[in-house]
């Protein structure tokens, strides 16, 4: 080892470190060069548009598969000598880093090299409009050092053209179908396919056709949102919405929000506000979250009101006539309730009212569903009878089939789809709930049944007293799908439209030994209510309680 070499220092091996960036792990894809070409002639034109007066970009993708090249021409600024060996093929250097006001998208000087990883050669032409035309020559050789070749120049306008010479077929065909994701709104933008003269269209299939007018902050160049304005997309609704970024137009990443449903589109956000990573394929930090968060925020009251008034036109249409409560009642119920919605809210609750997101009982057990103007006519008086998915014991169901036995109407609330906008935050849990807090003046006096189960049966009439009691034992008639016993608050009755509980009663009247009898009469013929009696006849005090012939004769006379 020579002393010129020691003490030793770091040194960097370019090639390896250029290899490296032009890898698979660096960028996403080979795409990316697709991209990050769009990207410099999006530059080029932005930096034109300050020193021309009435400027219109033009930027041209061009893919010819008779030599697969791609070509990605503009009528941007162009470059002179001095511009091509300090920007152009200057690693780290920049058009954004060398600017003042760094009004560039480009940040790092990276982005060209990027172009080796679609082909192994690409070619410049570019014309500045006072300097001489340049044409160069370029292969993934020179990573290693070297110098480009010239080429005869044939720019004979302003602007740029760069075609990258793609050996791989594959990688072609990667490039031609990622122009739709990479560009999605980019001004003066088009592309072409050669031989056929197919043309190119920008992606984004979500964007709306007619975005809304909406407020941003100065970081937001442009923003194209709406609604998801159609019911293949409210079917395809998680509660999560997710928005484009982008570049000028270019595709960056997708960003997920999900307390702001129903948002569709794209924004394009200032390539200086945030920090981007190097591969310019995201930001970096929590600001960037935050602050795109807060942005969606603000929008989604005036997104969901839009949305409201197509869904009111779908409506109208029959376009939704197959949606069932359920799916209605996952969208009112997702609608957020705070001040700042108060005009949105509006909007919805008055699509709402003739849509059928409640449950009125019928016959049986049979539900119908029911919109909230018809729950406004059923009546002085509505119960509101707990969810199917609830444990509701035998007084509350025996409640209900009460109610539905003697004419009352009887409604049911209905929960969000759990399969469905399940991302999508609830202010109520069901229907009812939003009928008892929002619309609690315009519809009857609503009744829980499940509140007031025990006095609802404490008032139906009995046939006869078994069993005066204190407690008293009652038979009454409370329906065959009602339990043949229930041990009520201050007395047990004994359904005689149930035939155990006809039988229980049968029984107690021939063996005549007193309500204690009634514990060994339900083991027998309904144990599953045998807590309940028990309950109930062990508290009577006194002599068991003997009946005389002409009393058992009347009641026998009241279960035939």
């Amino acid at each position: 080892m020579t002393d010129e070499k020691w003490p030793p220092s770091f040194t960097l091996d370019q090639e390896k470190i250029l290899n490296l960036l032009t890898g698979d792990h660096f960028y996403s894809n080979p795409s990316a060069a697709l991209r990050e070409a769009v990207l410099n002639a999006i530059d080029a034109a932005h930096r034109r548009r300050k020193t021309t007066a009435d400027f219109t970009p033009q930027i041209r993708v061009t893919f010819n598969q008779h030599d697969n090249t791609v070509s990605i021409s503009d009528n941007g600024i162009g470059m002179n000598q001095d511009d091509v060996c300090l920007l152009f093929t200057k690693v780290g250097a920049s058009a954004a880093t060398a600017e003042a006001k760094k009004e560039s998208v480009g940040e790092f000087g990276i982005g060209v090299i990027s172009y080796f990883m679609a082909g192994s050669a690409f070619k410049l032409q570019t014309y500045d409009g006072k300097s001489k035309s340049i044409g160069l020559s370029f292969n993934r050789a020179l990573l290693a050092g070297g110098r480009a070749s010239e080429i005869s120049p044939t720019q004979k306008t302003q602007g740029s053209t760069v075609t990258l010479s793609i050996s791989d077929a594959s990688i072609f065909k990667e490039l031609l179908d990622s122009f739709g994701y990479w560009c999605r709104d980019v001004d003066g933008l088009s592309g072409e396919v050669l031989p056929d003269g197919k043309a190119l269209v920008q992606g984004d299939a979500r964007r709306s056709a007619d975005p809304l007018q909406l407020p941003h902050p100065d970081w937001v160049e442009r923003s194209h949102l709406s609604p998801v304005a159609d019911p293949t997309g409210w079917n395809a609704m998680t509660g999560i919405s997710k928005v484009a970024v982008l570049y000028r137009g270019v595709y960056v990443q997708e960003f997920e929000v999900k307390d702001a449903w129903g948002i569709n589109g794209s924004i394009d956000v200032d390539p200086k506000h945030f920090k981007p990573r190097l591969n310019r394929e995201g930001f970096i930090g929590g600001e960037f979250q935050s602050e795109v968060e807060g942005f969606l925020g603000q929008c989604h009251p005036a997104i969901l009101e839009s949305m409201a008034l197509h869904l009111s036109e779908a409506v109208s249409t029959g376009a939704l006539d197959k949606w069932t409560e359920m799916r209605w009642a996952s969208l009112w119920l997702s609608v957020p309730r705070s001040d700042k919605y108060a005009k949105a809210v509006s909007v919805w609750d008055a699509v709402f009212r003739n849509l059928p997101a409640f449950q009125l009982l019928t016959s049986g057990d049979k539900w119908e569903a029911i919109s909230l103007e018809r729950v406004k006519t059923l009546g002085s008086e509505i119960f509101v009878a707990p969810m199917h998915d609830q444990a509701a014991n035998n007084i509350t169901k025996s409640a209900v089939h009460l109610l539905r036995n003697t004419g009352k109407p009887v409604i049911r609330g209905v929960r969000k789809d759990r399969s469905w906008m399940q991302f999508a935050p609830a202010t109520f849990g069901t229907t009812a709930d939003l009928i008892f807090s929002v619309f609690a003046s315009e519809v009857p006096k609503t009744i829980q049944v499940v509140t007031q189960a025990d006095q609802i049966l404490a008032n139906v009439n009995r046939i006869s007293p078994l069993f005066t009691g204190p407690p008293p034992v009652d038979l009454v008639r409370l329906g065959p799908d009602s339990p043949p016993a229930l041990k009520l608050t201050k007395r047990l009755v004994i359904n005689t439209d149930h035939p155990k509980g006809l039988a229980i009663a049968q029984n107690a009247l021939n063996e005549n030994r007193g309500a204690m009898s009634l514990i060994e009469i339900t083991a027998c013929h309904a144990h599953e209510q045998l807590g309940e009696v028990a309950a109930v006849v062990r508290g009577i005090t006194g002599e068991p309680e003997i009946l005389s012939p002409v009393r058992r004769s009347f009641i026998r006379s009241k279960l035939s």
